[in-house]
């Protein structure tokens, strides 16, 4: 019994640290496959539709495609890997892990807000940016229902 309490007690300290250790980890994946669109994207005139000889989602800076492609995929990776870290109440857990995520989004964009002025196209990114995560957050807790779902039916 005191084992599994123990196991019990080891998983609830690690949901947090093993969530953010699994978004770190996503990153790299992530920005590999920036990179090989960045290298793979040319294309000739005749192939494709292109933009100035690369394909269309090639014509979007990295810089720019890595900050939305993180914007997705970090909450998502939060969520899901959190909950399925936690030893019971994953739903739960993974509306937490979205309500803290949200708080440092939140903080991140009001930081970076206040010490800087868009002007242009940057407005445009600053809310495809906050759509990716809301989409991320969305995506993560569907996708932690669905597991809790599955498991509970079988």
């Amino acid at each position: 019994m005191a084992k599994i309490l123990q196991n019990t007690i080891l998983r609830w300290i690690l949901v947090l640290p093993g969530a953010f250790l699994c978004a770190f980890l996503a990153s790299f994946p992530t920005h590999w496959f920036v990179m090989l669109v960045q290298a793979l994207g040319n294309f000739g005139e005749d192939d494709i539709i292109t933009i100035d000889g690369k394909s269309l989602i090639s014509a979007i800076p990295p810089e720019t495609l890595e900050i939305l492609l993180y914007a997705g995929i970090t909450p998502f990776t939060m969520i899901y890997f959190g909950s399925m870290i936690a030893p019971n109440r994953k739903f739960q857990t993974g509306i937490a892990i979205s309500i803290l995520w949200g708080i440092f989004f939140g903080a991140a964009l009001t930081y970076s807000i206040i010490n800087s002025y868009y002007e242009g196209w940057n407005w445009l990114l600053l809310g495809i940016t906050i759509i990716f995560g809301i989409a991320g957050v969305t995506l993560g807790l569907i996708s932690v229902y669905k597991k809790v779902q599955e498991k509970d039916i079988a």
